[in-house]
């Protein structure tokens, strides 16, 4: 007679796709669907064994209404992670590796923003792009190079290249993943060198509210706040935040320097049966920077957003259909002053205005050994940056189709996936990735991966107009320009000889063509030095990264390190700022000291960098930027059930290395954390 039941994740309780049952006579006799049912004829009381990739096999006797929770294999973190079409995934149903950062990490580092957390990865980079932004390089590439998203959604600034991670707050964040090698078949345009998505958090069962209030060294002033309940059906998040410290992370200067940021996060959940459910988040930012630019001025950037989604998800067709429609706006101004605050009309007031419109329709089906995730994607972008581009404005359409097919074999996981990309503005890329994932053993499994990812010419690149005739030059968009691609392999492998610790390695190489890059054309009909931006320079990026990680109750350690070789194959010289050399090593202990002490240590190590300019119209090396050694550590005592004290340091050594320009001098900081629970 028929038997049903379920395979879940003793680690998450989420259930598991294509659980193969078989009898004991090793014959299949089914296979758990995308929620986790499964269906055998079987009599009641015989033993059969289930057996999924990732996970631990388990022996069970049939009964009926069986349910049946596998261990995850220590080689497969239990995190989660999101793919193509916005569907979010097990880490063992994916053959890259995927970084996951989640809120106990956040916290034990104290970090307000991403790149205040990030810089600590090794095989990441922070560098900076004077005077007040600042990026992070995966694998050798950074900027417009890595993709920077918010629960799937470009980051604010990409269209007229002004981005910066240091504004991308942490508040209500559940997690942030961290892509390394070209993801473009999932995301799309500028995953070149990885990706980065900041997760929000899903609302909390009973009511919840927290807050956080820290104070440092250097003018550092935090607060954050946030409710979080479900009701029924419905579920809310509502969070928010306010930040300042007297630096402005390109510069290291003690006099008028300060960056102020607000955040806002809603997110609402709504479900209807289980079969249909809606979403819809907003989120909003205001930020102010201000650095002494010379001659008793300052200089003033204000950037605003705005943005948010709503999103709808069934299951029908035989899988999982999921629709969304996201809108954005960022606004841009800079201006100078003699005072500290702004004068309108000063500098260049103009506002640059960017507006970006996105609506995704993808469909998933799972089904014996098969997942098949196929989508379309629509999206309207718009600039306006009066004397800066062609016109004072600029528009881009842009439509994609992706495809991806994912199949079990056994211990064996394989996907390929294709997305194709037209534009208006710059013409079309095809881009394909193949991955292959092998659980040798309950303690070895190796991956390997191919992809090409490519980034596409920004207004900016296309469409920009500036002339400096004091200075005697011009610079020049390039309507002809098409996109930069590159091509990636790695061959990774994790070794958990026990649930204690584990050893990740990863070996990889990244080629990539056609980037653009401004180049001197001559004399134009004003007699300034032309430049114009042009497919010209090509780079490779390669390495190792390893990582030992160990957990043991209440001790955690880690230690990581990667070697970086980041060459432009045009002129021979390395490309600039990359250093060879990163590490990281970090030391948390529970303590059971009263209601409990947490302690965290990290060192993280940046190896000296060229620095490379133009000697005689040649590129070459003109400095050394200094090898950076940070000690960072924190103490968190729970003085009552629903208060946490906290204090520590950054740069405990008051490192400053020559031509650093992110490093700041020691910081001491303390905070205070509330929280109020109804399951109290």
């Amino acid at each position: 007679m028929p038997i049903r039941g379920n395979v879940t994740s003793a680690g998450d309780g989420a259930a598991i796709f294509s659980a193969e049952v078989r009898g004991t006579d090793g014959q299949v006799l089914g296979r758990s669907a995308q929620d986790g049912s499964f269906k055998v004829r079987a009599a009641d009381g015989d033993s059969v064994v289930i057996r999924a990739l990732g996970f631990r096999e388990r022996r069970v006797t049939i009964a009926p209404g069986l349910h049946v929770a596998l261990q995850p294999l220590p080689t497969v973190l239990q995190t989660m992670n999101t793919t193509v079409g916005q569907r979010e995934i097990r880490a063992n149903e994916a053959t890259a590796h995927v970084t996951v950062l989640d809120r106990g990490a956040i916290d034990a580092a104290a970090a307000i923003s991403a790149n205040q957390l990030l810089r600590q990865i090794p095989g990441l980079q922070e560098m900076p792009s004077p005077p007040s932004q600042t990026s992070i390089a995966i694998r050798g590439l950074d900027a417009s190079r890595v993709l920077v998203l918010i629960d799937g959604e470009p980051a604010a600034g990409g269209l007229i290249e002004n981005r910066d991670i240091g504004r991308l707050s942490t508040v209500a964040a559940e997690r942030i993943e961290v892509t390394k090698g070209p993801s473009s078949v999932e995301f799309g345009s500028d995953a070149l060198g990885g990706v980065i998505n900041l997760v929000t958090a899903a609302p909390s069962k009973p009511f919840s509210a927290d807050g956080v209030f820290r104070q440092g060294a250097l003018g550092r002033r935090e607060s954050t706040v946030g409710v979080s309940q479900t009701l029924g059906a419905l579920g809310y998040r509502l969070s928010g935040g306010w930040r300042q410290v007297d630096r402005v992370t390109g510069i290291d200067d003690a006099t008028s320097t300060l960056e102020r940021v607000y955040d806002l996060r809603t997110s609402f959940r709504y479900r209807m049966s289980d079969r249909i459910s809606f979403r819809a988040d907003v989120q909003g930012s205001r930020e102010r920077q201000r650095w002494p630019v010379g001659g008793g001025y300052n200089g003033f950037i204000d950037n605003a957003t705005g943005q948010g989604f709503v999103e709808a998800q069934a299951a029908m067709l035989g899988g999982s259909v999921r629709g969304r429609a996201f809108a954005q706006r960022y606004n841009y101004q800079y201006r100078q002053s003699q005072l500290s605050a702004p004068i309108a009309g000063s500098g260049d007031s103009l506002e640059q205005r960017e507006r970006l419109n996105r609506y995704l329709v993808a469909y998933s089906r799972s089904a014996g050994r098969q997942t098949i995730d196929v989508g379309v994607q629509f999206s309207t972008r718009s600039l306006v940056s009066p004397g800066k581009v062609q016109g004072d404005s600029a528009q881009d359409d842009v439509r994609e189709f992706f495809a991806r097919d994912s199949w079990i074999f056994g211990s064996i996981l394989a996907n390929a996936g294709v997305r194709y990309t037209s534009s208006s503005l710059w013409g079309d890329a095809i881009n394909p990735s193949f991955g292959v994932a092998w659980q040798t053993s309950a303690a070895l499994r190796l991956r390997s991966n191919v992809a090409r990812g490519f980034r596409a010419p920004s207004f900016k690149d296309i469409r920009y107009s500036f002339a400096n005739p004091i200075a005697g030059y011009a610079i020049a968009g390039n309507a002809n320009l098409v996109p930069e691609s590159s091509w990636s392999t790695s061959l990774g492998a994790t070794w958990a000889p026990s649930a204690l610790w584990s050893v990740d390695v990863e070996a990889f190489r990244n080629n990539v063509s056609d980037l653009i890059d401004s180049r001197y054309q001559g004399l134009n009909a004003a007699g300034l030095q032309l430049f114009q931006n042009v497919n010209v320079a090509r780079a490779h990026t390669s390495g190792i990264e390893t990582t030992v990680e160990y957990s043991d109750g209440p001790l955690t350690a880690g230690f990581g390190y990667n070697f970086l070789r980041a060459r432009n194959d045009e002129t021979g010289q390395p490309l600039s700022r990359r250093s060879t050399n990163t590490a990281r090593m970090h030391v948390g202990r529970f303590w059971k000291i009263k209601s409990g002490v947490n302690s965290d240590i990290s060192a993280r190590y940046t190896g000296a960098a060229p620095m490379i300019g133009t000697v005689n119209d040649r590129p070459t090396i003109v400095a050394e930027q200094g090898g950076f050694l940070s000690i960072d550590g924190q103490m968190r005592a729970n003085i009552t059930p629903r208060a946490e004290l906290s204090g520590g340091v950054n740069n405990l050594l008051d490192q400053r290395p020559q031509l650093y320009t992110p490093a700041f001098a020691r910081q001491i900081y303390v905070a205070l954390r509330l929280s109020w629970s109804a399951a109290d």
